[in-house]
């Protein structure tokens, strides 16, 4: 998975939160986070999941990716596919 990928989704979601710096976002926020997707995609991804693909919890493996594709679908992307070919440029 490539990090700056990962940087790009986080940028898009400090966005869309408009809750600033997601390196300063708490527990808190991640669970309101999860509440929100699921919301929006009707897909359950738990908080520590989240924490996970963030970086605030060390996890060695890489997501898999149906939480990837969720993750995207919250900012209107079809599939993590999709955003990788719209966003390549981006990072």
């Amino acid at each position: 998975m490539d990090q700056g990928l990962i940087q790009q989704v986080k940028r898009l979601y400090e966005e869309k939160t408009g809750w600033g710096d997601s390196d300063l976002w708490s527990n808190q926020d991640f669970l309101e986070l999860s509440e929100m997707i699921f919301d929006k995609t009707g897909i359950a991804l738990s908080h520590v999941t989240l924490k996970r693909i963030w970086g605030k919890v060390r996890y060695e493996s890489l997501p898999r990716t149906n939480t990837l594709n969720t993750i995207v679908r919250f900012l209107g992307y079809w599939n993590w596919r999709e955003f990788r070919v719209r966003n390549a440029g981006a990072v």
